[in-house]
Formats: C-alpha cells, sequence, structure tokens
C-alpha cells in the first residue's frame, strides 16, 4: 500500500514542553484512526500535520512530497483538509455561503459543491438556512462538507462524533466511507471505540505521545480493549 501522508520521526508539542515523540505512521487509500485517552497527543498531531503547530523535528509528507515548513494555506493548496474539534461553521451564513467561501480555495468549486451536497443529502436539503441554526451532527456534515471544497488528497477530522445522536454518528459514518471511496485519505481522532470500529481500516493506539499498538481494531484487542485503554488514562 502505498501511503498518502507519512509521518516520520516527528517531534513537537507546546513552549518547551514535548507532547509527541519521535512518531511515526502512515496513512494509505484508507480510514486510518488516532485513539488515546485526552492529553495522548492525537490533536497535536493533527495540528502539527496541518501546520498550525511547527514540528521540532522529524517530517511529514504527502504523497512523497515533505511539507517542511508550509504554512497552513499553502499545506490547503497542496490537499491537506483538517475539521478542527468544535465544527466553527459560520454560524450567520447560509450552508451554501458555507461552502462557497470555502471553494475559494479549491479547483472546480461548482462540481465540488455538488459532490458534497451529494455526499451530505441533509446539507442540500438545508442549503437556505443559517448554518448556525443547523442540528450539531449538520453542523459537522457541513464543516466536513466545507473542508471537502478544497479538494483534498487526505481529511483529517477531530472528533468526529463527540456530543452527537446515534443515527447522526451513522449517518456521518455513511458520508466518510463515500469519501474514501472517492481516494481521500481520512485520519480520524477519535475517543468512541465502537465509531473506531465501525469506520477504521487501521488504527493507531497513542499514550504520552508515542504510538503503543497499531493494526485492524480486532489486533489492537477490540473494542472492549480500546474502551480499557481510554477509561485508564482518563
Amino acid at each position: 500500500m502505498n501511503a498518502v501522508l507519512a509521518i516520520d520521526q516527528l517531534t513537537t508539542g507546546y513552549l518547551r514542553a514535548p507532547v509527541l515523540r519521535d512518531l511515526s505512521l502512515t496513512v494509505g487509500d484508507e480510514i486510518v484512526a488516532l485513539f488515546g485517552a485526552n492529553g495522548a497527543g492525537k490533536t497535536t498531531l493533527l495540528r502539527a500535520i496541518a501546520g498550525t503547530l511547527p514540528a521540532w523535528s522529524g517530517s511529514v509528507s504527502l504523497e512523497g512530497r515533505e511539507l517542511g515548513r508550509a504554512r497552513p494555506w499553502r499545506r490547503v493548496r497542496l490537499g491537506v483538509a483538517h475539521v478542527p474539534e468544535g465544527r466553527h461553521v459560520f454560524g450567520p451564513m447560509t450552508v451554501s455561503e458555507n461552502l462557497e467561501v470555502a471553494g475559494l480555495a479549491g479547483r472546480d468549486a461548482r462540481r465540488a459543491r455538488d459532490e458534497v451536497l451529494t455526499l451530505f443529502p441533509r446539507l442540500a436539503e438545508r442549503c437556505s438556512q443559517q448554518a448556525g441554526s443547523l442540528s450539531g451532527g449538520e453542523q459537522q456534515m457541513l464543516a466536513i462538507g466545507r473542508a471537502l471544497m478544497t479538494r483534498p488528497r487526505v481529511l483529517l477530522l477531530d472528533e468526529m462524533s463527540a456530543g452527537l445522536a446515534p443515527i447522526m454518528v451513522h449517518a456521518l459514518a455513511d458520508g466518510l466511507r463515500a469519501v474514501r471511496e472517492r481516494g481521500i485519505a481520512i485520519l480520524l481522532v477519535e475517543q468512541a471505540p465502537h465509531v473506531v470500529a465501525e469506520l477504521a481500516d487501521r488504527v493507531y493506539v497513542l499514550d504520552r505521545g508515542t504510538i503503543v499498538a497499531a493494526g485492524t481494531v480486532a489486533e489492537v484487542g477490540g473494542t472492549d480493549q480500546l474502551a480499557g485503554i481510554y477509561l485508564a488514562r482518563s
């Protein structure tokens, strides 16, 4: 399997305190989950890939191209899309306007918009509705759709299921599987073991900034083992 995203010996953190230490992983044309307790370094890793947190050492490469010190906007142009925790949609703007703003940074915006609305039919039904009036799950769909407007090669998604009803999580999972089928790699931070089991082709388990297990959900011990890891460290 060819690596779409490759992290090699990455070390970074905040101020002088390291959070990630010599971390290496790869993501191919698949959905890969990052799992671990609070403070394990999952969000820090996504920020380092997106360029909002500089790497102290090591490298981040996209399809063999090292991103180096590329600024976040440049990484978007190269194919990295980041959906941070909290959704951060533009509440006073409509669903369509949220997508159109993101389309300014991408290519073939009209086609990208049509693809997003096909992936998430709920958004198509609410194009003229203000984003701030959507449910939490619909806002998460919009946040993901907005990221897809840039036509990324890899999608970084932080805490997709947090605070959402199961029916919305399943709808989002269906959309992400369709995203993967369209050739977009996904790196997903997730704390719900059942969501990891439903979605992920592979999982990396992080503990205190290092990878302690990797493989399929079954290979790392199943959902019960994942739940135990989370509860033991949280």
